[in-house]
């Protein structure tokens, strides 16, 4: 999922007057260490050798966990000229006065935008037309040729960072470099859809608003469909199942892969070795807490390290699912970037059970095991990613 922070930044710095890199600190509201950036990359050409400076007027303290705070990675789109339409009105009344027919006033404003991505962390989007800026001037400048060739790069696409999705039909490869950019672009949406969810959630004409946000224009047309029909027309009996499809038959395995890419649980469900051993670290341990009163529910790292070892076997069992049923045509692409966000977070649940200390309601001894369990699922994953390149590389 990708962090969103524009509404908890108290003010930062971008530095970019070192070409090829991109140095920076942003300090969160009611986080005491700021995020230090060392990201490869340059902004984009307005900010390119200069020392952007920014101030949110309007911080909102962060109560939930803040990122870690050294980001390194690569710097993805980083701007203060984003041109976006603003409403001069509040959102509430713009939509009302839409939903009447007429337009609400609104102007063109210049967005500052920063984007990245951590080695640790995944994506990170900061978004605002409201922050004061300062820039400097620029230490050194794209050459023409440059310019032209970062304009033939975004054209088509073959910068690091962003890999273009193009429509069904493309001859693009679905490789696990597009296969990443369409799970970031979930997640992005996904937190947009979860945003809007929270703030307009008591109000009455959320669920239109929302879709428009979202730019579902499907949605807003079987509401104005529902609306017309009135509520005589309405098939209250239908409940969510009703519109589902009827349940697909999983295929068999294949036999020859036994013990390779599937293996079946206690329960005698077909899943994948890797996901298999995952669900069971993880059942284990949660057997053993609640054996001792469960005191995840009192420590905040502990709790912390458990929600991550839930969130690792989730994602395991989604990144193999398919293979263990053997649902592939040699194209791993998606395979390989799902395994490399769930181990992102096998990462994280390292370093929460690195950061418990000797007070930690839980045996240590029983820690360090875990913390075996986790190094030993990381080399499997990362000798299956290997395998599954070079498959597809031979394909």
């Amino acid at each position: 999922m990708a962090w969103r922070l524009h509404e908890h930044v108290l003010l930062g710095e971008i530095d970019n007057r070192s070409r090829g890199r991109v140095a920076g600190r942003i300090w969160l509201a009611g986080v005491e260490e700021p995020l230090v950036l060392e990201l490869l990359g340059d902004c984009h050409p307005d900010l390119a050798g200069c020392l952007l400076c920014f101030e949110n007027p309007q911080p909102i303290a962060m109560t939930t966990k803040a990122p870690v705070s050294r980001q390194r990675g690569m710097a993805g789109d980083i701007t203060a000229a984003r041109k976006t339409r603003v409403f001069d009105i509040p959102f509430e009344e713009a939509y009302a006065m839409i939903k009447a027919g007429g337009t609400p006033p609104e102007h063109m404003a210049n967005s500052l935008y920063l984007e990245w991505h951590s080695d640790l962390s995944g994506r990170f989007v900061i978004e605002s037309t409201d922050y004061r800026l300062e820039v400097s001037e620029p230490a050194w400048r794209f050459t023409a040729e440059e310019l032209a060739e970062r304009a033939r790069a975004a054209e088509e696409s073959s910068n690091a960072f962003a890999i273009e999705i193009r429509a069904d039909g493309t001859e693009e490869e679905w490789d696990e470099f597009r296969c990443e950019e369409l799970l970031r672009e979930s997640d992005a949406r996904g937190a947009k859809y979860r945003d809007l969810l929270e703030k307009y959630l008591d109000h009455p004409d959320r669920d239109r608003i929302v879709a428009h946000e979202m730019g579902w224009t499907w949605i807003e047309d079987a509401l104005d469909e529902k609306a017309e029909s009135g509520p005589e027309n309405t098939d209250e009996e239908k409940g969510t199942d009703d519109f589902l499809p009827a349940e697909m038959e999983l295929p068999a395995p294949d036999p020859l892969r036994e013990g390779i890419d599937w293996v079946r649980d206690e329960d005698g469900d077909i899943v994948h070795p890797i996901g298999k051993r995952a669900t069971e670290m993880l059942y284990g341990l949660l057997d053993e807490l609640r054996a001792v009163g469960n005191p995840e529910e009192r420590h905040e790292g502990l709790r912390e390290f458990v929600s991550l070892a839930m969130t690792l076997s989730g994602k395991l069992a989604g990144a193999l699912g398919g293979l263990a049923h053997g649902w592939d045509d040699g194209e791993f692409g998606l395979t390989i970037a799902s395994l490399k966000r769930a181990l992102d977070i096998l990462h994280q649940a390292l370093a929460a059970a690195g950061a418990l200390g000797p007070n930690t309601p839980f045996p240590a001894a029983r820690i360090a095991h875990i913390q075996g369990e986790l190094f030993a699922i990381r080399e499997q994953m990362i000798a299956l990613m290997a395998r599954l390149r070079g498959s597809s590389e031979r394909d």
